[in-house]
């Protein structure tokens, strides 16, 4: 069960992206390679945190995505291969110059032609650091050529740990279209300070502020052009980020809820529980459990009341692979410790009754929010009625929400099922970046537009 939960989460964000604990392996090939017609390939390593990241590839002309494995001298192929003869999808050979340098590739999709693209440098590089809060947070700082002043965005992870691995392909999405990006490792992961366990959303939401912050006070970017991306959590964070400093100019919420935590992650759980075909007496005791769990959490409920329900997980024959040790044993640090990525309880340490549409009543810079219809993590119809009602009410002048049909949690095109999955082969939803570009265009959010 753990593992179906797991899978699916990384499934539904990630397409193609599975967790094999190895140890990152030197990676020569990252970079983008523009293509003859002007398209891009980017070719990327990604990953919740480093030592899960992966070569993958980004196609962005033709829309296709996926995992990319060695499969001889400068070739990589994907799908990656079961075994040395397995068919491949996708076969991308690198070109190297005089000095033995990488400096293109061909790309070939089967039955299709190959194509050529040649390594550019649209953008410069930075390994950084920023204050936040007494610690000292480490990312990168992608910062497009030419003099500026240049529009900046700052990208803000989702639940549980992460690198600035994991948003690699949004910060080469935002950089391709002229804006500086800061992205950075969440607290107590990668080269960050600090612990994510041990504080709650408005700790995370001073560190994304302070990122923006930082961006302003940099030569060649535009201090009125600096906003917001964040995922999932981060579409929590973001506009608390915002309705906290006022200098922010912008806040893009990609499946971010409009509901509680506790709302959200049980309404995840059940979705995955009921995958996995479960009768619904089972579904409601795991429900009350992590609901209990959470009271608990905040010593709003008594051992008392979670050791029953424990207990019954624990003896259960499916439920009994996402059952927790007695209550007397049961702390943050030991919590998160057992998990895997993608196990419920991320919030354990969190609010789970927080307001989440608070912070919209104080937001009045320009906002976008998007939603993947097939996301079955959050509850996206309720969650765009509440934000779109609440910004009404407070009078929001600029604002679109926008529940996108292909789209699940994260930017690859889904398919309808039980659950939804990632289509095959993989593609990126174009509805999702579009979107984006377009209300950043509209709103002069990209380079070269003042």
């Amino acid at each position: 069960m753990k593992k179906i939960l797991f899978l699916l989460v990384l499934a539904l964000a990630h397409p193609g992206l599975a967790a094999n604990g190895a140890e990152p392996q030197p990676f020569p090939y990252a970079g983008e390679y523009r293509l003859a017609s002007g398209g891009w390939i980017s070719i990327v390593r990604t990953g919740v945190v480093e030592a899960m990241a992966q070569p993958m590839y980004i196609d962005w002309e033709s829309g296709r995505l996926g995992v990319l494995a060695v499969s001889g001298s400068d070739r990589l192929v994907s799908p990656p291969p079961a075994k040395p003869d397995a068919p491949w999808q996708t076969e991308v050979v690198f070109r190297r110059d005089d000095a033995g340098q990488v400096a293109g590739l061909t790309i070939v999709e089967r039955g299709g032609q190959p194509r050529n693209a040649q390594l550019m440098q649209p953008w410069t590089e930075e390994e950084v650091t920023f204050p936040s809060g007494g610690i000292t947070l480490s990312g990168l700082w992608l910062q497009p050529a030419g003099p500026g002043p240049h529009p900046a965005v700052v990208l803000v992870h989702g639940s549980g740990p992460g690198t600035r691995h994991q948003l690699v392909p949004m910060a080469s999405f935002f950089a391709h279209l002229g804006l500086a990006v800061l992205y950075y490792d969440k607290r107590g992961c990668g080269g960050s300070g600090g612990d994510w366990k041990q504080v709650d959303l408005e700790e995370l939401a001073a560190d994304a502020a302070s990122g923006a912050r930082w961006l302003r006070s940099r030569a060649g970017i535009d201090p009125k052009r600096v906003g917001l991306w964040g995922i999932s959590q981060g579409g929590w964070i973001t506009p608390l980020a915002a309705a906290l400093d006022p200098a922010i100019a912008f806040v893009i919420n990609s499946s971010g809820p409009g509901t509680s935590l506790r709302r959200q992650d049980l309404y995840m759980m059940e979705n995955m529980l009921k995958a996995n075909n479960l009768p619904e007496a089972d579904v409601q005791l795991a429900l009350k459990t992590f609901s209990t769990l959470y009271d608990y959490g905040r010593g709003k409920a008594q051992a008392g009341e979670l050791d029953p329900l424990l207990e019954k997980l624990r003896n259960h024959p499916v439920l009994k692979e996402i059952a927790l040790p007695p209550a007397a044993e049961i702390t943050p640090a030991a919590l998160y410790a057992q998990q895997a990525i993608g196990d419920p309880a991320w919030f354990f340490h969190l609010d789970p009754d927080r307001d989440a549409l608070a912070p919209y009543r104080k937001l009045r810079c320009p906002l976008l929010v998007t939603y993947g219809k097939l996301d079955i993590t959050v509850p996206v119809e309720e969650s765009a009625r509440l934000i779109g009602e609440t910004l009404r009410r407070a009078g929001h002048a600029d604002f679109r929400v926008e529940v996108l049909p292909a789209t699940g949690h994260g930017f690859a095109r889904m398919g309808e099922g039980n659950p939804p999955a990632p289509v095959q082969p993989n593609l990126i939803s174009r509805e999702f970046f579009t979107t984006i570009e377009t209300w950043l265009r509209q709103h002069g959010l990209c380079g070269g537009a003042k």
